[in-house]
């Protein structure tokens, strides 16, 4: 694997994609210092917040400066077969490789991954092994032997669940079911900035939308609406409301929003918003 000292973390802008400017100079510090950058790598949907970084100057950066670009696409790559997500995702495709789950946002059964690289050979020039026993394959050479393509040599099948249920669902499903969680999260930020309940931690991007209670009518310290925030998600879960999840956007608590349930309507949104605005409410008056 890399070591942690061999991993650098980029700074990134107010809305949490990567800052171009800061990734130039710390490659020029890094060449400088007599190190070697190997790779980049872009986010295509934090899982925090879903923050797209710019992928298409990446790639153009990536390019001059004749660097590996990788995009992490586990949770947001899927978005790509949507009309809206292929335009936030541009660049994405101009990539050496991408990481992207199907147990994520192609809706299928826990655990489905996968990795695309333009150059196979380069896969296979780094794990292909021939020991004694498995001389024999050289009879099915005319197949691709993933065992050639990674650490793992014996593996499931695990493309046939996504193979099955695009031959019985279609790919026209798994397009509206994608763009429906970009547009309700989209339609979740509006309601929110609406609020005098609720505040925007950070703009929705593909499906994520972060947010925390903070009146606008009470004077409350980050102590104050950390206890409150903690106290109305547990209550958003204990009562069957939502799964709603957490994270920390500079430092601050903050609500996660994540719409990746295709059955998932408007009004299981908008219910669930309007149930943390009342027990938001609550918890302030208590």
């Amino acid at each position: 694997g890399v070591r942690p000292e061999s991993v650098r973390m980029v700074a990134t802008d107010d809305r949490f994609r990567l800052d171009m400017d800061e990734l130039s100079r710390m490659i020029r510090q890094d060449r400088e210092s007599g190190l070697t950058p190997i790779a980049i790598c872009g986010n295509a949907g934090a899982t925090n917040t879903g923050a797209i970084d710019p992928l298409d100057e990446m790639a153009d950066y990536c390019a001059s400066e004749k660097i590996w670009f990788h995009v992490d696409a586990a949770y947001g790559g899927f978005a790509i077969l949507t009309e809206r997500g292929s335009e936030l995702l541009k660049g994405m495709e101009r990539a050496d490789s991408i990481a992207m789950d199907a147990h994520k946002w192609l809706f299928q059964p826990f655990e489905c991954g996968c990795l695309m690289v333009k150059d196979i050979r380069k896969l296979e020039g780094a794990f292909s092994v021939q020991p004694e026993y498995l001389q024999d394959t050289q009879w099915g050479r005319d197949h691709p032997n993933f065992g050639d393509r990674g650490l793992q040599l014996s593996r499931s099948f695990r493309a046939l669940k996504v193979w099955m249920s695009v031959q019985t669902f279609g790919m026209g499903a798994f397009r509206r079911s994608i763009g429906r969680g970009i547009e309700f999260a989209e339609r979740a930020e509006a309601y929110i900035r609406k609020s005098t309940i609720l505040q925007i931690a950070n703009p929705a991007s593909l499906g994520v939308v972060c947010f925390r209670v903070n009146p606008s009518t009470a004077e409350l310290d980050d102590v104050q609406l950390e206890e409150i925030n903690e106290a109305v998600q547990a209550r958003v879960i204990d009562e069957a409301v939502a799964m709603m999840s957490s994270t920390r956007l500079r430092g601050l608590y903050s609500l996660r929003l994540c719409i990746l349930n295709h059955t998932t309507t408007w009004e299981d949104v908008r219910f669930t918003l309007a149930a943390i605005e009342n027990f938001g409410q609550e918890a302030v008056s208590s």
